[in-house]
């Protein structure tokens, strides 16, 4: 509805501003026990391994994360940014006890069967060319509905073209709720110290 659309575009910003599609609600993602959420300034070492993630309450569920880069430099000066598909792993289910986390106490999503990720995870690596800021984002989609077995594989296939990759669509055509999202920035260390005004997206 319009409603829920302006509420979420209301909401503390856990997805990147101007991100779609838009999550309200906290994933909670660490490195370690480094928290990396809403947007926190992070490093190419520091995001190299697989992160924890997890939610303040319990989920009842079956889950899959998807983490998408929105800032892939355009082919042509000037021109849209691309998205490009950094991982999917599904079949994650929450933990039964709290765990603590930089702090906060996380239930824990993991795959419990140990299943091999659609798309196993890469770590952020954005490159010296504007936009040189890129805003990693996690998505964590219910998967454990009515149409589940058709979602997982509509996303299985989504998947196999980590390029040109297209979130919004991908969410749509499976048919599944956002339930949570977040992000973290990693900049190029070659480029860190330039600022450039009005091309970045």
């Amino acid at each position: 509805s319009l409603l829920a659309v302006a509420f979420a575009g209301a909401a503390t910003a856990v997805t990147p501003s101007g991100f779609q599609p838009v999550s309200n609600s906290d994933l909670i993602v660490a490195f370690g026990n480094t928290l990396a959420l809403n947007g926190k300034s992070m490093t190419k070492a520091e995001t190299a391994q697989v992160p924890t993630i997890g939610t303040t309450q319990r989920l009842m569920g079956t889950y899959t994360i998807m983490m998408v880069d929105p800032d892939i430099p355009p082919q042509t000066v000037g021109g849209p940014t691309g998205e490009l598909l950094h991982w999917m792993q599904q079949g994650l289910t929450s933990a039964t006890t709290a765990t603590m986390i930089g702090g906060m106490m996380v239930f824990v999503l993991s795959s419990a069967s140990n299943e091999t990720a659609f798309a196993p995870y890469f770590g952020p690596s954005p490159p010296n060319k504007a936009p040189n800021t890129h805003r990693y984002t996690q998505l964590l989609l219910d998967t454990s509905g009515t149409n589940s077995s058709s979602a997982i594989a509509l996303l299985k296939q989504a998947a196999t073209t980590r390029t040109n990759f297209n979130a919004v669509n991908v969410v749509k055509a499976a048919g599944v709720p956002i339930l949570a999202g977040n992000s973290f920035d990693v900049t190029n260390g070659t480029a860190a110290t330039i600022t450039t005004n009005g091309t970045s997206s």
